[in-house]
Order: C-alpha cells, then structure tokens, then sequence
C-alpha cells in the first residue's frame, strides 16, 4: 500500500492491469454461474465489460493527474495571482512531490524577488529609498493627492560643507553622519511620508497631505533636530543642513519640483547655510 500511495507509476500499472482484465474476469465469472453461453451473449458480456473497464480506467487516470492539470494552470497563471502557492496536492506521489518542490522553489524566488527590490529601491548606508525609489512611487503620489484634492510638497536638503567633513575626520565618520541623519529622518517623519537620498549628501522628502507651509514647518524641525545631534568627534551643532521646499502643482513632474525645489536649496546655501526656503514663499527661516 506504500508503494501504491508513493508511485504514480505504480497506481497507473495496477489500474491498466485490471481494466484490461476486466472482460477476461467478467467471462469467467459468467461462464461460473452457469447461465446461456451463446456467443451473442458472450459477445454482448465482453463487450459491455470492455466498455465498463475503459470507463473505469480512464476515471481514474483523469482523477490521478488532475492535481498535475492544476499545477500547469496555476503556473501559467502564476505572474498575475500567484495561485500555485496555494495549491494542495493529496498524496504522496510524484505529483505531490513536484507540486511541493514547485511552491517551495517559488516561495524562495518571492522572497529573493522582495529582496533583489528592496536593495534596488534603498540606500544601503541610510536605508532611506534611493533616487529610483523616488521615481516610481511619485508619480502614484502625485496621482492620489490630485484624486482626493490634496496638497503634496516636496522638502530637499542636503548636509553643509560635508565635503569639509570627510577630510577633516575622515570618511567613516562622514558614513556615520549620513545615518544619524537618516535615522532622524525616519523617526520624524509620517509612515505615508517618502524619504530618500538621491545624492552623495542630498536628501529628498515627499510630503504628501502637507501644503507648503506645514511643509516649512516639518524642514524647520528636522534643521533643529540635525543642529542639536552630536556624534564624536564632531564638535555639537556641526552637523547642519539647508533645506528647499515647494508645493507641488497641478500636473508638476517630479524633474519640475525638483528643479524648484534645488533653487531654493542653493538659495539657503547662498544666503549663509542652516536654513529653510520656500520657493512659494521666498522665505527663510
């Protein structure tokens, strides 16, 4: 019975075997009971029973590979639903076996896939999103926010004379100073909020739901919150950044906020660093 739950081959043997036989078995069962042996009720008896053991057989067989029918459906299916990792196949067969090994391989393939997207999309030293995880998601930002009439702003900063910092201690401690930044990022910000850093000490925040003015308001925040981090051997209140912030527009593409958003970057390091602009606006804070 082991043999027969295990082996398809083996199922398949045994049910041919006695669909074949299934007229020789029927004749000797009939010739038994004694009943008229006239060849057209032989004729008729082997006949039926061919027909009965035809049947039978290819029941069976249609029932023994269905689970194999579904695997190759859910595999063609499998880039829009993902269907097979949900299949079950009864047994212990060859079948089963294929179909187990099947989702285990395309459990592991998801798992690598998520993987292989995230370090795509993320900033390994900051693990902020990168400039391509910029790109793909605001577009679909842009969207709701003009859907549900919305503001969205964009907030661009990146780190004074850090190039000054990498010389001077080094650029461990520069790596350094690029996560602390992050991380206070990621502890200020908004779960439905976007950071990235798109540059060597360049950071990008999408703001969606925030019009401009509250948009100045969290930069202003996140100024302080970097002029007040200390990390040795830096002396406190040198790690500083200057900010741009603009509201998006009707229609605006990100190439467009960025480009205004970077003016009124270079304007805050224009006029003396450690600051926030708007370019809506045109104020410092």
């Amino acid at each position: 019975m082991s043999i027969l739950q295990r082996s398809l081959i083996a199922k398949i043997f045994l049910v041919s075997f006695l669909s074949v036989h299934v007229p020789l078995i029927a004749l000797v069962v009939y010739l038994l009971t004694g009943l008229d042996t006239g060849p057209v009720s032989i004729f008729t008896l082997i006949l039926v029973a061919t027909v009965v053991g035809t049947g039978v057989c290819l029941l069976v067989m249609w029932r023994f590979i269905r689970p194999l029918q579904h695997l190759a459906a859910a595999l063609q299916k499998y880039p829009d639903d993902k269907c097979v990792l949900k299949l079950h196949a009864p047994g212990k067969d060859e079948i089963a076996v294929v179909t187990d090994a099947t989702k285990s391989i395309l459990v592991q393939l998801e798992e690598l896939t998520k993987k292989l997207k995230h370090q795509a999309t993320t900033d390994f030293l900051t693990g902020l999103g990168n400039r391509r995880s910029l790109t793909e998601q605001v577009p679909g930002l842009q969207s709701r926010a003009q859907r549900a009439g919305e503001p969205l702003s964009m907030v661009l900063f990146d780190l004074d004379n850090f190039k000054m910092i990498n010389d001077d201690y080094g650029h461990d401690v520069g790596d350094n100073v690029l996560m602390i930044v992050g991380e206070i990022v990621k502890d200020s910000l908004r779960p439905y909020d976007l950071a990235s850093r798109i540059g060597g000490e360049e950071f990008c925040i999408i703001l969606p739901r925030t019009s401009g003015e509250a948009a100045l308001k969290i930069a202003e925040r996140l100024r302080a919150a970097f002029q007040e981090c200390y990390l040795e051997p830096l002396p406190k209140g040198r790690i500083t950044c200057s900010f741009g912030v603009v509201q998006a527009e009707a229609d605006e593409r990100l190439q467009q906020l960025l480009r205004r958003a970077d003016a009124a970057l270079y304007r805050a390091k224009e006029t003396g660093r450690n600051r926030v602009i708007g370019a809506f606006a045109d104020k410092s804070q």
